[in-house]
């Protein structure tokens, strides 16, 4: 299992340097920052297991912030820390699900307390779904001699192919040439659905809808698969910044194509 994250945001330099060293201390991997584009940034192309954010953010909205990476990574923990509290800001926590809503001034042992807490309950989630995952594979496994008959009607099928990307649903693995691309559980849903339909344009509403299964506002849905085609682009295009797999249609969503073929 992946060590968790940590992600910091507090304007705060000396609070923020504060918790940075105990939190390292304690022997957690954390990445501090006071800005709230920089967290934003990082939420949209790291993971991160934890959020720490002062809710009062004075140059970005700390509530929207959390709705982000809610949106983002759906079980990511949120501690919320404040010096000014309001009912507000406290609801909006609450509906986000926050493991805590600490008020300033309060004790860096109150904080270790909560975190431990928080990434308790992460390291809990986690392992039931790596079960989960296990689980279904052992099943595969064990069907796998049945599925012959089914093969004289309905041929399996081994590989999707688009272009020189080869994509392995069985095995969920996907190919660029020879390369094996590193592939995150989501990112492998997502270029999968695309390939089922290369060459057809997807709005991000479908695809907030078929492959995260979202139904949300056409902006939020934009912000959710803008940030995990960032991510995917990222590790499937040669040049990121000119894509020429996974394709933009301005005004209308994403298309996979066939790469440097087209």
């Amino acid at each position: 299992m992946n060590k968790p994250r940590i992600l910091l945001v507090e304007e705060d330099p000396n609070l923020r340097m504060a918790l940075d060293s105990q939190l390292r201390a304690d022997g957690h991997t954390v990445v501090a920052t006071g800005s709230a584009e920089q967290a934003t940034a990082l939420l949209q192309r790291e993971s991160f297991a934890l959020l720490m954010i002062e809710v009062a953010l004075a140059a970005g909205d700390g509530i929207a912030l959390m709705a982000l990476a809610r949106r983002l990574h759906p079980d990511l923990e949120l501690i919320v820390l404040t010096g000014a509290a309001t009912l507000e800001s406290a609801i909006a926590a609450l509906n986000l699900g926050a493991r805590a809503y600490l008020r300033k001034p309060f004790t860096l042992d109150a904080v270790v307390r909560c975190v431990d807490r928080a990434l308790e309950q992460w390291h809990t989630r986690s392992a039931y779904h790596a079960t989960l995952r296990q689980l279904g594979a052992t099943l595969l496994r064990i069907a796998e001699p049945y599925d012959t008959p089914y093969e004289l009607t309905e041929p399996r099928q081994a590989l999707l192919r688009v272009g020189t990307l080869q994509i392995d649903p069985r095995r969920r693995r996907a190919m660029l040439g020879s390369r094996v691309l590193p592939l995150t559980s989501g990112e492998f849903d997502l270029l999968l659905y695309l390939a089922h339909r290369n060459g057809e344009v997807l709005s991000p509403e479908r695809l907030a809808r078929d492959v995260l299964g979202y139904n949300c506002a056409p902006d939020e849905a934009r912000e959710l698969i803008k940030a995990r085609v960032h991510r995917l682009r990222a590790k499937l295009e040669p040049n990121p910044r000119a894509p020429t797999f996974l394709v933009s249609v301005r005004g209308a969503g994403y298309m996979l194509t066939a790469g440097e073929e087209r």
